[in-house]
């Protein structure tokens, strides 16, 4: 499900781009916004794809020991739990993940050797020789496992994120969400799910409403932009907005236009929005200069009788 966090973030960054670009296009800056959002589905099908080529990886260090010269009694009679895990037997069959990496044409043969080290270090971990070691095995057991390479190896593999984001550059800031949507994810995977069962875009709440919120959004930002000058002029002494971080005022802009433009949502999730993302996207001190610069044209704005707000909306529709 994408949260409007999300989505805020990705109008955040097209407006930036409009901003910079000069305004060349506004139709190109919203189909723009609308695959980022779309191609973010797309860092989700990586990360199904990254797992099978994993259990590739470790099927083929199977053969390979199988092979030598002189291999040992264990790797004549390998335990062969992991790359038979019944959770990545029901991936690797999944016939809409499998049209996915095809659609994609995911090929992970340049980055075999950095994948191949995420499994050896997952390989020497204490729940992988434990997981091994059991006499039996369920399947909480084999998807417990395959959530802590996940979390534990792949999403916090820099060397993972750097690649990733050489393909997209945007999904630097997409993958800590969809990493954790992907895990919520497969926790919630059952024994009994079939072939046929939809993985793609799980954390999707409706591609409609996501395009709507988000374009609406960026709409008014671009519309609404300069409407708040004059709020700067007063609460800002010596007013210069060159001397401002160009990424804060488009922050607080964003905010602005959602306090006065977006009825639906309410005043203290707006505020909170537009905090968290200073603190994401701009310097240490921006968080408490966003903060402060808020509160105070809020204060103008009520005076002015501009916030109107819908009566008794008290949580933002997530």
């Amino acid at each position: 499900m994408l949260s409007r966090h999300f989505l805020r973030v990705k109008v955040l960054q097209s407006l930036y781009a409009y901003k910079l670009s000069g305004e060349v296009s506004f139709d190109l800056a919203e189909k723009e916004l609308y695959k980022s959002i779309s191609e973010t589905y797309d860092l989700e099908v990586y990360l199904y794809s990254s797992l099978l080529e994993i259990k590739d990886i470790a099927e083929n260090q199977i053969e390979e020991a199988k092979g030598k010269f002189f291999p040992t009694e264990e790797e004549m009679n390998p335990n062969m739990r992991f790359v038979e895990n019944a959770l990545l037997k029901q991936l690797s069959e999944n016939i809409e993940l499998t049209s996915a990496i095809d659609k994609l044409k995911i090929n992970w043969t340049d980055q075999r050797e950095l994948l191949r080290k995420i499994l050896n270090k997952f390989k020497n971990s204490d729940s992988y020789k434990s997981y091994m070691a059991k006499e039996t095995v369920n399947y909480e057991d084999e998807k417990k496992i395959i959530i802590q390479l996940l979390k534990n190896y792949l999403l916090k593999n820099e060397s993972f994120l750097d690649y990733l984001s050489e393909l997209k550059i945007y999904w630097e800031s997409d993958f800590q969400f969809v990493g954790l949507s992907f895990l919520k994810f497969l926790k919630e995977f059952k024994q009994a799910d079939t072939a046929s069962k939809s993985l793609i875009k799980s954390f999707e709440f409706s591609e409609k409403d996501a395009k709507d919120f988000a374009i609406d959004l960026f709409r008014k930002a671009v519309t609404h932009y300069d409407d708040f000058d004059e709020l700067f002029k007063k609460r800002i002494e010596n007013w210069d907005m060159d001397r401002l971080a160009f990424i804060d005022i488009i922050i607080i802009k964003m905010g602005l236009v959602e306090l006065v433009y977006c009825p639906e949502v309410p005043v203290r999730v707006t505020l909170n929005e537009y905090i968290e993302m200073a603190k994401e996207f701009s310097t240490d001190r921006s968080k408490l200069f966003v903060n402060g610069l808020l509160d105070k044209f809020l204060v103008d704005l009520r005076a002015a009788g501009k916030i109107r707000k819908i009566e008794n909306e008290e949580v933002d529709v997530e």
